[in-house]
């Protein structure tokens, strides 16, 4: 394998250049970010504190591995662009902020409405 002008690393025939994990790293931290975010909004005190930070840690850097994947659907063009121009590297940023950042309001939101309709199921007109 010949190294070219940028380093490539391949992980089971899937070639990863710095833009990809660039991108990674990107999401990562917005992740991490905007877990501890929502950690510190949430208001949560108590003895584990430690691994609750790590939890919601942990669950923003999947709600911000998510974000391509609703760039995909809505047809944008954003991290094609970010490629180019990488100014727009801010702008992927922050949109994976805000989608951790509203993730968990969606989440709570979902489950308080799905509690709503469990406890109208288990009252008996």
């Amino acid at each position: 394998m010949e190294l070219q002008g940028t380093l490539q690393m391949t992980a089971g025939g899937i070639t990863l250049d710095n833009y990809m994990l660039l991108l990674l790293a990107v999401m990562v931290i917005a992740g991490i970010l905007g877990g501890l975010a929502n950690y510190f909004m949430s208001g949560k005190g108590g003895g584990s504190a430690g691994k609750e930070m790590i939890k919601y840690a942990l669950l923003g850097i999947v709600a911000a591995l998510t974000v391509p994947l609703f760039l995909n659907m809505i047809s944008s063009d954003l991290l094609a662009v970010a490629k180019s121009r990488p100014i727009d590297l801010f702008v992927f940023a922050g949109f994976c902020l805000l989608f951790v950042l509203f993730s968990r309001r969606f989440v709570e939101s979902a489950a308080e409405k799905l509690m709503q309709q469990l406890g109208q199921l288990r009252r008996p007109d």
